[in-house]
């Protein structure tokens, strides 16, 4: 066997060491109101649209990749969201209310892209915000962040 042979063989073995760290007490549920929205298109060019209020859950969790040694990597995913948001149809001339529709943001396929989730010693993980986007299907969280508290 040769130098490179032994150094790739120790480096597998290194890297199938770890595993992934994920329990059911890890998993959390946070309600938002008035969440933040983008893209929503309307089926209607004769009324303008605006999403008036919000009042959604979303389910997310945290987990950990393990080795001997410690922890290799933090991880933070959102899981789904259920509950409903309000539209608004004004009439693009009058700007009068028309109608108000509720929604279910569970009918959407949503895929969750994750922000300033660090992990702090001796302070909190809590998600700032929500922001739907309905052209991407993307919901942006974006977490406290401790470190740079005021």
């Amino acid at each position: 066997m040769d130098i490179k042979e032994i150094i790739n063989e120790e480096f597998k073995s290194i890297l199938t060491e770890g595993y992934v760290m994920e329990d059911d007490k890890l998993k959390f549920r946070q309600e938002f109101k008035n969440a933040g929205f983008q893209n929503y298109q309307s089926f209607s060019d004769d009324h303008d649209i605006d999403i008036i209020e919000s009042d959604i859950i979303i389910s997310w969790r945290v987990g950990f990749w393990l080795n001997q040694g410690g922890i290799e990597h933090f991880l933070v995913q959102g899981d789904s969201v259920e509950g409903t948001y309000k539209v608004e149809l004004r009439n693009k001339q009058s700007d009068e209310v028309e109608q108000e529709l509720d929604k279910n943001i569970a009918e959407e396929p949503w895929k969750f892209q994750i922000y300033d989730a660090t992990l702090v010693l001796n302070e909190y993980l809590y998600i700032e915000s929500l922001d739907f986007d309905f052209e991407t299907k993307i919901c942006t969280i974006t977490f406290f962040d401790t470190l740079n508290k005021e």
